[in-house]
């Protein structure tokens, strides 16, 4: 499957993606017919509610509520947490395939740095142009984001325990580890992911995971 985004091709192959220029591809490709992601329609509006619901969120959170890393709640903050994993992970499957309803979803598991995590492989949404692309980014935290509004306004009484599910969102959503917002970002000024190897890979994910963690304990001092 192949798809050009202005001077790049992307090309998949099983489970890779490789970028070629146009020369590069009539060598590779030539017999394949280019998809152009710019004949998609493309708008801004939903990756902007999302991005606007997701700051709204936590700027109400923090304004109304007690943030911590840890409290006696921790097991049952666990449990609201791996209901929100559900959540998060079925908003981006939910959003890829209603843009793209070829895509394949694939879901995985993975250690980074110190964060466990299940993620959903949002690859192909390279396919879609910039605004859908941020929108699939944006979509697991939006989705917990409305959990949490939900809860906040219909039961109170469980709000106590989303400060697990609040340090989720908040690495998920700030650019420092590569998470959802760190690919908002790429994708907002036409960038892609590209592998490392892995030992710069694993220094690179060490040293954001504890920038990220160090920010998470001095919030929750504030």
């Amino acid at each position: 499957m192949v798809g050009v985004d202005e001077q790049k091709c992307i090309v998949k192959l099983d489970t890779n993606y490789y970028f070629l220029n146009h020369d590069e591809y009539k060598v590779y490709f030539s017999d394949f017919k280019l998809y152009d992601m710019g004949t998609i329609q493309d708008s801004p509006i939903l990756a902007f509610f999302m991005l606007s619901t997701i700051i709204f969120t936590i700027v109400v959170y923090f304004c109304n509520f007690n943030y911590k890393l840890y409290d006696n709640n921790f097991i049952y903050a666990n449990i609201v947490l791996i209901l929100n994993i559900a959540i998060h992970e079925c908003g981006h499957a939910l959003i890829l395939k209603g843009f793209r309803k070829e895509s394949k979803i694939k879901i995985g598991f993975k250690i980074y740095f110190i964060y466990p995590a299940f993620y959903v492989d949002t690859s192909d949404s390279y396919f879609l142009p910039k605004y859908k692309r941020i929108a699939v980014y944006l979509a697991g935290n939006f989705f917990n984001c409305i959990y949490i509004l939900l809860t906040c306004l219909f039961m109170p009484s469980i709000v106590k325990y989303n400060y697990v599910l609040i340090s989720t969102i908040l690495i998920n959503f700030l650019p420092i580890i590569k998470s959802d917002g760190y690919y908002t970002i790429k994708a907002f000024f036409g960038k892609y992911n590209f592998d490392m190897s892995k030992k710069i890979k694993f220094i690179d994910d060490t040293v954001r995971g504890m920038i990220m963690f160090i920010l998470l304990y001095v919030i929750s001092k504030i």
